[in-house]
């Protein structure tokens, strides 16, 4: 992946290295958490199987265990009334004005509000017993009228998911800014859509997954999680469950996969840790496929109704958005957040100037929506293309010359928009012309003349998304730390990181060892990493948001450089030199051009040992309260304010005007993240969200029966995901203007790919059957769904 063009500092960890942390995850050595194995001389471990509602909407009358206790090898069976009064319901965080917040507990008690809602629990000595066992639970419902669709949700006589309220809708937030009266009235024109950002199932490779071993002589609790944030995962625990943190300990196993989706519990892993520390037993549960396409949180789940206005020359003035969330069943921790925070970035990468946004959160009878990557980024990204492409063709103007017309200049920056974000860098024009330039757009707008000219019924077109990314920010209160690390020489002259990151695979093993290294002028390979674990001298927020690099990488170099100046003090007093004369070379301090005079990091770092007040004493961190000791230091950081990443992609498909099937021939993607560190990781990231970004502009939706609320995608052969052979060669390419709000100069790309692919995949389409008049289609573009809109576009023009 080429380094690009654009402001560039040089940093010795800008190198393309290799991931250092796959070999023993190809070679099958690592350890998810169904592969973790207790010492021997712990209890025989139990495992959990949970009892699902099979209706949408029903009040839960009696649940009859007696049947599946009896059975041999079946240890408890508990249904939600029974644990109502044992565990805490969950706390709702969201600060939203007037939000209606739902109780939930880990067991529904009283009603059944989705298909998949857990009805009670069998814990059994095998997972083959306990699966057998809730077969033979039965439960007695009565059905009631689901609320399914969103808007209808919403009306006033849909029916209730909770009694207590008079509606469905648990918050309106309106926001914007900007003279929105002005800009419409100004306008020579004005444009109307209607966007649906579908629900999508977040399919991770390993569903979720937990352990946990309570030890009643010591009161601990041990955790091995398939998680996004071991921190956060051990508060969760400590408040439902009662528990002292400092007798949790949460280990993040090799994660395969989150996507947002195991950022926060959803109740299931409460139920099995409870069960573990009253059996005394450590208990297991893996989620199977189908449950997580049904129960797992989705993401996305938005309908919004678009009004532009706009000049004669393609300039957007303002926005209206009115935007329909659908929450499902209860709010998880951050529900409300995602749909709430999608009106703020409605300017994108644009000069608007103004936007009025109304977002309506609404509770229906499906599982809860939640983060899921993009989480919001992409709905906006999706509003703001679509009404791009309108305009272009609404004036008869070019699709990237209208954008380019509208992109922020390179010196707006730091640019503050009509809704409040302050964009801290960027170079959006040149980011768009490489992206054009890599695409080789003008030859395929030949192609595309040439194909209509010949009335091919495969149909060529041309799709475009040039978007913000907004990455990193405060997740805390002022003078909180967000992320932290402890970095430490060790006796051997190599180095220890100790990260609070809960790696899902993203390669910040390696990103961690190349920033420390090149603090201490190292090979990475000297460098170990050690991270997802609680007890670890560090913090972490959580893997989410893009904003790992950029926080959690810069506690890490912040610790290096503080550890660096600990070994200079000690090699000054050694070396009888001036600390400003020294350097660090090949493990190495030497005084500046006398080669002779040096002494080893492990040399020092033994120094330390054995007389630890050769330098000054950390203060214990702020986590735990442990001290820091030996050759080392413990740093935290948490950036001033949000980094904003930026990308422009290029799609081209070939549509079948006779099967209605889209296919896609060529996608271009060209991201600004700020320095880029690791060329390959970034590369990595981008190919990883596309494929993202195609499924759900081409293949997913995570769809209900619109009376029932039965899923339909109850496995993966009725939810369809891309495949290897689904996507083409990507090409990338990076454009770099570093971040002033971090010393790395990084911004976020993690998810890029999931914010400008659905766009430009979906404008390409619509740009191939632009000859036909077909101006509107909704995700996914299935054939079937395609020609359907091809038909009735030739019945009309008859």
């Amino acid at each position: 992946m080429g380094m690009g063009t654009g402001t560039r500092e040089t940093s010795a960890a800008a190198v393309p290295q290799r991931r250092i942390e796959d070999e023993r995850l190809i070679t099958g050595r690592g350890q998810f958490v169904d592969d973790v194995r207790l010492p021997e001389g712990r209890p025989a471990m139990l495992h959990v199987a949970f009892v699902r509602s099979p209706y949408a909407h029903a009040e839960i009358g009696a649940v009859h265990v007696e049947r599946a206790r009896a059975q041999p090898g079946v240890v408890d069976v508990r249904s939600g009334a029974d644990l109502a009064g044992a565990l805490h319901p969950f706390e709702i965080g969201v600060p939203l004005p007037d939000l209606r917040k739902t109780e939930r507990r880990p067991l529904a008690v009283g009603k059944a509000r989705y298909v998949g809602d857990p009805m009670a629990v069998v814990l059994a000595e095998s997972a083959e017993i306990a699966e057998t066992a809730r077969d033979l639970v039965e439960v007695d419902y009565t059905p009631l009228p689901a609320a399914v669709d969103v808007e209808a949700a919403a009306a006033p006589d849909a029916p209730l998911l909770y009694d207590d309220f008079d509606s469905n809708v648990a918050f309106e937030a309106p926001s914007g800014g900007g003279d929105i009266e002005a800009a419409f009235t100004e306008a020579d024109r004005t444009v109307t859509l209607r966007l649906v950002n579908q629900r999508l199932a977040p399919s991770s490779l390993e569903p979720r997954a937990c352990l946990f071993d309570y030890q009643p002589e010591t009161g601990e609790l041990h955790a091995w999680l398939s998680s996004q944030a071991v921190y956060g995962a051990r508060e969760a625990l400590a408040g439902v469950l009662d528990l002292d943190r400092a007798h949790i300990h949460v280990v993040s196993a090799d994660v395969g996969g989150g996507f947002g989706s195991k950022t926060r519990f959803v109740g299931e892993e409460f139920v099995a840790a409870w069960l573990a520390v009253t059996r005394g037993r450590p208990v297991k549960w893996i989620e199977t496929r189908s449950e997580n396409l049904q129960t797992q949180t989705h993401g996305r789940g938005q309908v919004s109704y678009v009004e532009a206005a706009f000049t004669n020359d393609g300039l957007l003035l303002g926005l209206k958005v009115r935007t329909y969330a659908d929450l499902g069943a209860f709010l998880t921790a951050i529900s409300a957040m995602v749909p709430a925070r999608v009106p703020s970035q409605l300017c994108g990468p644009y000069r608007v100037r103004a936007v009025e946004g109304r977002v309506v959160g609404v509770l229906t009878n499906k599982v809860p929506t939640a983060p899921y990557r993009g989480a919001g980024r992409p709905e906006a990204a999706y509003i703001l293309e679509r009404t791009m492409d309108r305009i272009a063709a609404e004036l008869g103007l070019d699709a990237a010359e209208v954008r380019r017309r509208n992109l922020l200049a390179p010196d707006a920056f730091p640019y503050r928009t009509p809704t409040g974000l302050t964009y801290d860098s960027g170079n959006y024009q040149a980011v768009l012309d490489r992206a054009l330039e890599l695409a080789d757009y003008q030859g395929w707008r030949a192609r595309q003349r040439e194909r209509r000219a010949a009335n091919d019924p495969r149909q060529i077109g041309i799709g475009l998304a040039t978007f913000i990314e907004s990455t990193g920010g405060a997740m805390a209160g002022p003078g909180a730390p967000q992320e932290a690390a402890t970095v430490r020489v060790m006796t051997d002259g190599t180095l220890l990181v100790e990260s609070g990151v809960a790696t899902n695979g993203q390669g910040h093993f390696t990103a961690f060892a190349q920033i420390a290294a090149s603090v201490f002028d190292l090979p990475s390979s000297s460098v170990a990493v050690r991270m997802g674990d609680s007890d670890l001298p560090a913090f972490g927020f959580g893997t989410f948001g893009s904003r790992t690099l950029q926080t959690a990488g810069t506690a890490v170099h912040l610790a290096a450089e503080a550890a660096r100046e600990k070994a200079l003090h000690v090699a000054a007093e050694r070396l009888e030199a001036n600390p400003a004369d020294l350097v660090i070379e090949g493990g190495k301090v030497m005084v500046r051009g006398v080669p002779g005079r040096a002494i080893g990091l492990g040399e020092l770092a033994r120094l330390v040992e054995e007389q630890p007040d050769l330098i000054a004493h950390e203060p214990p961190n702020r986590v735990n309260g442990a001290p820091i000791e030996g050759l080392a230091a413990w740093r935290d950081f948490a950036p001033p304010g949000t980094t904003f990443a930026f990308g422009a992609h290029v799609a081209v498909v070939e549509v079948d005007t006779e099967t209605g099937e889209v296919r896609l021939v060529k996608m271009v993607a060209v991201d600004d993240c700020g320095r880029v560190l690791n060329p390959f990781l970034v590369e990595a990231q981008v190919r990883g969200g596309l494929a993202q970004g195609i499924g759900q502009a081409l293949y997913e939706e995570a769809a209900y029966d619109a009376e029932t609320g039965q899923p339909l995608g109850g496995t993966l052969l009725d939810y369809s995901l891309p495949t290897m052979t689904s996507v083409p060669a990507f090409v990338t390419d990076s454009v770099e203007t570093p971040s002033p709000l971090n010393p790395l100069g990084a911004k976020g790309v993690g998810e890029a790919g999931t914010i400008g692919g659905p766009p430009a995949v979906v404008t390409a389409a619509l740009d191939a059957l632009a000859p036909l008049g077909i101006t509107a289609l909704d995700m996914p573009l299935t054939p079937r769904k395609v020609w359907s809109a091809i038909q009735a576009a030739k019945s009309e023009s008859k």
